[in-house]
């Protein structure tokens, strides 16, 4: 990762320029032997090194992440240390991210319930999980809440309810994106039957594939209805399934 990157270089170097103090100051003040001066370097050297390699451990195995705000800074009211190789940590232009998902399986009851009457029909499932998911109360946090919790307390802002329909869509075989503005989350889905979709419509254009919006946060919103976010605003748009960043440059928008 880029960031970690970056640390592992500042505190190599760091070790290397107080690895070559120690050695200066022991050829300059030390008047012992040779041989004695020889071993006190190996040690030194040993020592030193195993203090940075400590350190870039601790670098590339501890970050803060502020989840809603999706910055990777520390926020005045809560500290959130996770490690970046956890699962449902992604690295998008930039940014350092936390997903909760549910795991597979884990919501199929409620899929399943939910969808019923749709009889494979995806347009028809999509926007049944929809509508659940929209219909849960918004409220704000400061961290990405598990789809189990958000059911659980019924309530969730924007991130909360994109994993919690990002979820119930894994359950049902449904292609999606997720979508990242600043200080903002939302959900593109792809579906073949859209007999129900909106005349007016917004949707993204991925690998010669339609996605259509779905803002989670809005009450009783379609799938396809326009959220105010063009392209220019985006990001990042991030393939969870395939734990992959979307190349945006091939992405394009459509109205309609």
């Amino acid at each position: 990762m880029e960031n970690l990157g970056i640390k592992i270089i500042i505190l190599m170097l760091f070790g290397l320029f107080l690895y070559r103090e120690i050695i200066r100051s022991a050829a300059l003040h030390s008047a012992q032997s040779a041989s004695v001066k020889s071993k006190a370097s190996f040690i030194n050297l040993l020592i030193v090194g195993s203090v940075v390699v400590l350190f870039v451990y601790a670098g590339m195995q501890i970050t803060f992440i502020e989840t809603r705000d999706l910055r990777p800074y520390v926020p005045k009211h809560l500290n959130e240390i996770v490690s970046p190789f956890d699962k449902g940590i992604i690295e998008l232009n930039g940014m350092v991210i936390k997903t909760n998902l549910a795991h597979k399986g884990e919501l199929t009851a409620l899929a399943d319930r939910l969808t019923q009457g749709c009889n494979g029909n995806d347009g028809c499932e999509a926007q049944k999980l929809f509508d659940y998911v929209t219909h849960i109360p918004y409220k704000t946090d400061y961290t990405s809440r598990n789809a189990l919790e958000v059911i659980r307390t019924n309530w969730g802002d924007c991130d909360d309810k994109s994993n919690l329909f990002a979820s119930l869509l894994n359950e049902r075989g449904i292609d999606y994106r997720f979508v990242y503005v600043r200080h903002h989350v939302f959900v593109v889905v792809h579906i073949d039957n859209t007999s129900e979709i909106p005349f007016l419509n917004a949707r993204l254009r991925i690998n010669g594939k339609d996605y259509y919006y779905a803002e989670t946060t809005a009450d009783g919103s379609r799938i396809g209805e326009f959220n105010g976010q063009f392209p220019y605003s985006f990001e990042g748009i991030y393939d969870i399934k395939n734990n992959k960043e979307v190349d945006r440059r091939e992405v394009s928008f459509r109205m309609g």
